[in-house]
């Protein structure tokens, strides 16, 4: 992984995860409120950025987004059209 996408990952607390079968861009993250880990991804099938919150379970069909989303994507997505994360 390329060091910028380290500097990414770093800048949004985030531990990187290896890819599995479904996503891609796994990073596991911790809870600002609480001391749970969240797993953020992307899924290959659907092309969309992903979150094990309950928030995002519950509420991603009607489009509405959680807070780890709104805060890791902006930079991961960055980073993946850099070619950082590949």
């Amino acid at each position: 992984m390329a060091s910028s996408a380290l500097a990414v990952i770093a800048s949004v607390g985030a531990t990187p995860l290896p890819e599995n079968r479904d996503y891609r861009h796994r990073m596991q993250i911790r809870s600002e409120s609480s001391s749970r880990l969240y797993t953020v991804a992307y899924r290959k099938a659907t092309g969309e950025w992903c979150c094990s919150c309950p928030g995002w379970i519950r509420h991603h069909g009607a489009g509405i987004s959680c807070k780890h989303l709104t805060r890791m994507v902006p930079s991961l997505a960055a980073a993946v059209c850099s070619g950082a994360l590949a």
